[in-house]
């Protein structure tokens, strides 16, 4: 019987140890929440970061606003809804999701394990990576809209890689009157060297494949860097 009940108790004392954990990772967590869609939006770049707490319930976390979000409140209520929604998608009995990563007119990450000055490397082990593809294709010509989407995203990116200090670019491309207008957006974190956020943008760049290309949008995110997938309007 002992026996028995060491097996039965060993994941019993397991779970109390990881709640008791992320009990403190929780707490930590709503400090950075309640400053850092503050610190971003007051930025000039719309960009900042945040490490708070102690091994190893520490968070590293970094919010960067779309480039084209000018309002410092968007910036700010954006930044604060994707931790709000990131927590409404935890299950119970977890009181927090982590690690979390959140994107839409803002990007929000965050972890317990360093994400800040992470650069791009050969085998993309460094990256944390977001893929929400529309399930709608074109229905024009394929393989010209493929053509189109690839000039379009290979030019956003370089241009987005180029721009400094914002590493932010949006590009559009015309097809003609029996082709949809597509729009297109790249950004990397402002801390990012020129160097470090084309090598980013292209690592995306080569995830959209041929069947992938056809999609009406969708973005492509990593935790430093991001293209959204061109969608057709």
């Amino acid at each position: 019987m002992a026996t028995v009940c060491a097996v039965i108790l060993l994941p019993l004392l397991i779970t109390v140890q990881h709640l008791a954990a992320a009990d403190v990772f929780c707490d930590n967590l709503k400090v950075v929440a309640a400053m850092l869609p503050k610190n971003t939006s007051s930025s000039p770049l719309r960009f900042a970061t945040a490490t708070f707490g102690q091994a190893p319930e520490v968070v590293y976390a970094l919010a960067l606003c779309r480039g084209d979000v000018v309002s410092g409140t968007t910036c700010a209520d954006c930044i604060a809804s994707g931790f709000n929604i990131l927590q409404k998608l935890t299950p119970p009995p977890q009181q927090c999701a982590y690690p979390g990563t959140y994107y839409g007119e803002c990007h929000l990450a965050y972890s317990t394990d360093n994400i800040l000055g992470l650069c791009y490397n050969a085998t993309g082990d460094d990256v944390v990576e977001l893929q929400l593809w529309n399930v709608m294709n074109f229905t024009s010509d394929a393989r010209l809209m493929a053509g189109l989407v690839k000039e379009l995203l290979v030019e956003t990116v370089e241009m987005a890689a180029s721009a400094n200090p914002r590493r932010f670019a949006t590009g559009l491309t015309y097809g003609g009157s029996t082709f949809p207008i597509v729009r297109s957006l790249a950004q990397c974190t402002p801390d990012m060297s020129a160097g470090d956020c084309l090598a980013c943008l292209r690592h995306l760049l080569a995830k959209v494949n041929s069947t992938m290309a056809l999609r009406i949008g969708g973005p492509l995110v990593e935790n430093l860097s991001s293209v959204p997938v061109p969608e057709g309007l």
